[in-house]
């Protein structure tokens, strides 16, 4: 039986000796405290993690709202260059994720396109979209579940559909999506293109309404993310180069235009992404019905 956090276990019988008067603990009892001592250290992490990406996601939107109302009053034109991610997170007094997180949200909105080398060039000065809507925020492990399940619900679907009917130039995006998260050596830039990744393959499908809900789910996304990184053991090797092999068969499923297979891939991919996260499996009715 596995001692992984978050897994909850039988009480054991603890049984004293009529002999000896000493108490007798089965020979899993051992692992069983350190089991219910890893779940309460897991949730308290959980906790812990959550608070600081509220903080983070606050500071996001405040930055993210200060940009997009500058470039909707026309302070930044069509084609300007802002400021760049060091600059901004000196201008705000924050950290470079807090920007990163709001230049992710104007990118996904089209008021900027960033480019390497380049920065970050403003696209629209007019008739911006408004702030997309969110759910909300995950207060416990049962919400985190609840995400996942919703996700699986949505990207596999998407990624069958992206299968279908993703153009050339879409599939490209997808490939190009992939290969920016497997060259970056940057940790703090992996959720980001986890992330571009998934909406990659989500605006791959024609169909805006997928995209437009993975942008909802930015904050919740993010954080499993992260939280997939905090959880995992020392002896697992690099969760990274996993994630890379997992996305590589859905790009590859995609190219193939197979659409079983790149259900069958995300599919996969999410189910290990919540394993990683809360180290047990959970029952549920991830079958196509």
């Amino acid at each position: 039986m596995s001692n992984s956090p978050g897994r909850v276990r039988p009480c054991q019988i603890v049984r004293r000796s009529e002999r000896t008067g000493k108490t007798n603990r089965p020979a899993s009892a051992d692992n069983d405290r350190r089991g219910r001592y890893c779940q309460t250290s897991g949730v308290a992490r959980l906790t812990d993690l959550r608070t600081r990406s509220e903080e983070r996601v606050k500071l996001s939107d405040k930055v993210y709202e200060s940009l997009s109302g500058q470039i909707a009053a026309g302070e930044w034109p069509e084609g300007t260059r802002i400021p760049t991610e060091v600059e901004l997170a000196a201008i705000y007094s924050v950290s470079r994720p807090v920007v990163r997180e709001a230049l992710f949200r104007l990118r996904s909105e089209g008021m900027i396109d960033s480019r390497r080398g380049s920065g970050s060039i403003v696209l629209a000065s007019n008739g911006v979209q408004g702030s997309v809507g969110s759910y909300k925020p995950i207060e416990n492990i049962a919400d985190l579940i609840h995400t996942f399940e919703f996700r699986q619900s949505v990207e596999c679907d998407a990624t069958a559909i992206a299968a279908r009917r993703a153009s050339a130039d879409q599939v490209a995006a997808v490939r190009a999506a992939h290969e920016a998260f497997t060259d970056t050596t940057d940790d703090e830039a992996f959720g980001d293109l986890d992330l571009r990744f998934h909406l990659a393959i989500a605006k791959a499908t024609g169909n805006e309404m997928f995209a437009s809900t993975l942008e909802m789910l930015h904050s919740q996304i993010i954080l499993g993310m992260r939280l997939s990184g905090e959880f995992r053991s020392s002896d697992e090797g690099s969760r990274v180069s996993i994630v890379r092999r997992e996305h590589q068969a859905i790009v590859d499923a995609i190219i193939s235009h197979d659409a079983h297979a790149a259900y069958a891939a995300m599919q996969e991919h999410l189910r290990l992404s919540r394993h990683r996260i809360l180290g047990f499996e959970v029952a549920n009715d991830w079958q196509r019905p």
